[in-house]
């Protein structure tokens, strides 16, 4: 590298560092004026409170640094609650659906180590052609997001990997604490970035400010109140109805909390988009393929380490890079 470069580098590095030390300028969330936070001055700042459903409420702030090589978000809108699987809901990856309450993916719960390294496989794969894991220490996040009620289980956890683009080989982080309540659970901490190996530092700083300074601003938090009180009075009348003699505020509900959900295409580029990538961490998360088999349908299976899937006429499947023998015929995986 030439003295230009040398210096040009420094340039960007010091101006990073700048960015992650010095007084920044408070975002506020523009949907729902639900939270603020402090964010590095010059940087583009995305998000805001995206609304799923009257119990669904999912914050999330999405930075990029000038120069537009770093991503650091706090948050992540793909990111649902789970539902614990039970005899009536036990296969994983399955919709729990609560109409305009909320809705769930049925999932075992995963500590928060186990859902780090997935995650980064899940949210850097469209923007890193590959993905090596490696170690890198950074402190934890703080809980941004207050409980009402203690969980039965939490646990924090991160990962990182060498991510190689186009521009040269960068780092992703993750940061997760994951919560474990009585029949549910979630991810309340979630924090994560992409950036040269040279500003990862600055990267981390950032992440971690913006963790410290988000606030629910109080007017919300008594909005939020009311909201979840409306969900239950939703619910009752919901389980009260079959669903094609649903009230006409019920069915209201349901539009409004529909429109709510078209928000998240100002997040990301369409709703078709959006969906996809809702599908996908999903997928990689849970651990499940999506695969046709040889009349049509849609399957599930279970994620190999071989590169195909094979199914008889018992209904079984087995992962192989090669045909088991007579009577299996291939299932074709729907993603690549």
């Amino acid at each position: 590298m030439n003295s230009r470069n040398l210096l040009y580098s420094g340039l960007l590095l010091s101006a990073s560092l700048a960015a992650a030390q010095t007084p920044g300028v408070v975002f506020e969330d523009p949907v729902e004026h639900a939270f603020t936070v402090e964010v590095p001055r010059g940087w583009t700042v995305k998000g805001g409170l995206i609304r799923m459903g009257y119990s669904d409420a999912r914050p999330v702030v999405d930075l990029k640094s000038p120069d537009g090589r770093t991503n650091v978000r706090l948050g992540d809108v793909t990111i649902p609650n789970y539902f614990v699987p039970n005899q009536l809901h036990s296969t994983e990856g399955e919709i729990y659906d609560l109409g305009a309450q909320a809705q769930l993916t049925v999932a075992r719960y995963r500590t928060g180590e186990e859902y780090a390294g997935r995650y980064v496989q899940a949210r850097f794969k469209s923007v890193c052609r590959s993905l090596t894991p490696q170690t890198l220490n950074l402190p934890d996040l703080a809980d941004y997001i207050p409980s009402d009620a203690p969980p039965l289980q939490t646990s924090t956890g991160r990962a990182a990997a060498r991510c190689d683009t186009a521009q040269g080989p960068e780092t992703a982080y993750a940061f997760v604490r994951t919560s474990l309540y009585r029949g549910f659970w979630g991810v309340p901490v979630l924090g994560s970035f992409v950036a040269p190996p040279d500003q990862v530092s600055a990267a981390s700083e950032i992440l971690l400010r913006c963790a410290r300074t988000f606030k629910f601003i109080p007017a919300w938090l008594t909005y939020q109140k009311r909201m979840d009180q409306q969900a239950l009075e939703y619910q009752r009348a919901r389980q009260a109805a079959r669903r094609r003699e649903i009230s006409r505020e019920v069915a209201q509900a349901e539009m409004k909390m529909q429109g709510m959900k078209n928000q998240v295409n100002a997040f990301e580029r369409g709703q078709a988009r959006q969906a996809a990538q809702v599908e996908d961490v999903g997928n990689i998360l849970t651990g499940i393929t999506p695969t046709i088999d040889p009349y049509g349908n849609p399957r599930n299976v279970w994620t190999g380490p071989k590169s195909g899937y094979w199914t008889n006429g018992n209904g079984q499947v087995v992962n192989s890079d090669s045909n088991p023998g007579p009577g299996w015929q291939p299932l074709t995986p729907t993603k690549p």
